[in-house]
């Protein structure tokens, strides 16, 4: 979308004078993970562009306490209604290990989770929009070859013949196959996300610009929290054990330096700013307790799980194309997909 500020902001305001007008009982869906950009999300919609919302948090089984506290200050100050949604923690746990073992990664059993829980919710609110906190000014420039970002068909193929597959038949079906929502998100596409027919789902950083000084110094005044600007990924407790797993395949590709890579290109900080993050970043503990305790919990020993990074990535040995409207997608439009859990 190419336009200017106010007009991205006129367009926001359009979509969500439309989607009020198809008086639902709830105009936006928002899924809710207790850091910065979903809370900010829930914020705006709620508050400040007037939608009714609901949120829902994907809980992976290891969801910080932190980010617990997060969603219920900022659900209860809002007063929108929530919902937690997880596996079986036997199962999740089961998952992670099969994933890790097959593909080097654990991060897909979690994505696709989020994204069936969305399609599920949907289904049952029909809220007319769907909004989410990504923002690809800031994502981490992750290609498929570096992280699979847990699309339907790669997990069918890794559960294909696997004794747990059988418990899994909402991972591997498409949860979000509502043909009407599907058809609204296309024309809504075409319209170049300009105009709600039925269903929309969006970034609101399409159309606000995603300032985290702005975002950090909203949430902590008006909702009394207390984000700062390191709060990167505090929602899940287990995201170091990734970032561990990438930095040891990728030396010099670090994600920390990646993301603030990603910061300076937007303007968000500078040079000297991300130096002495970098330093900063360096002074932290490991999370050695942290991989011990995953471990544990998903029946693997260290020494195999040290095999199993060395091995690197392995997901693109599976059949992980897109499906025929999001390929469609994103050839008109140019869709770039970014890696970030």
């Amino acid at each position: 979308m190419s336009s200017t500020k106010l007009e991205r902001q006129r367009i926001l305001q359009k979509i969500c004078r439309q989607a009020k007008n198809k008086h639902k009982e709830f105009d936006a869906l928002i899924a809710l993970s207790g850091g910065k950009d979903s809370t900010y999300v829930l914020y705006m919609a709620q508050q400040e562009l007037g939608l009714k919302c609901i949120a829902f948090t994907y809980d992976n089984g290891y969801l910080s306490q932190l980010a617990k506290k997060n969603i219920e200050v900022a659900c209860r100050k809002l007063g929108v209604e929530h919902i937690y949604y997880s596996l079986d923690p036997n199962l999740a746990n089961r998952l992670y290990s099969l994933f890790l073992r097959k593909t080097g990664w654990f991060c897909p059993v979690c994505m696709r989770g989020i994204g069936m829980a969305t399609s599920l919710l949907q289904n049952i609110y029909r809220a007319p929009l769907t909004i989410r906190g990504s923002s690809p000014m800031t994502e981490l420039p992750l290609s498929r070859e570096m992280f699979p970002t847990g699309p339907v068909s790669l997990i069918r193929a890794v559960l294909d013949g696997e004794p747990v597959s059988s418990e899994c038949s909402r991972l591997c079906g498409n949860a979000g196959g509502n043909k009407r929502r599907q058809f609204g998100q296309l024309l809504f596409l075409l319209s170049k996300k300009t105009k709600l027919t039925s269903y929309a789902t969006f970034n609101l950083s399409d159309y606000l610009d995603w300032n985290y000084k702005l975002i950090i110094d909203t949430l902590n005044r008006e909702l009394n929290l207390n984000y700062d600007e390191d709060s990167e990924h505090i929602d899940c407790e287990i995201s170091p054990i990734q970032e561990y797993i990438h930095n040891r395949r990728f030396p010099g590709l670090e994600m920390k330096k990646l993301t603030l890579a990603r910061y300076i290109m937007a303007g968000l900080i500078s040079r000297e700013d991300a130096l002495q993050r970098l330093k900063n970043e360096q002074d932290r503990e490991s999370c050695e307790d942290l991989i011990k305790l995953f471990l544990n919990n998903i029946g693997m020993n260290r020494e195999e799980f040290d095999k199993l990074v060395d091995m690197g990535p392995r997901h693109l040995q599976y059949n992980t194309k897109d499906t025929m409207p999001n390929r469609l997608a994103n050839k008109i439009f140019s869709i770039r997909s970014t890696g970030s859990y």
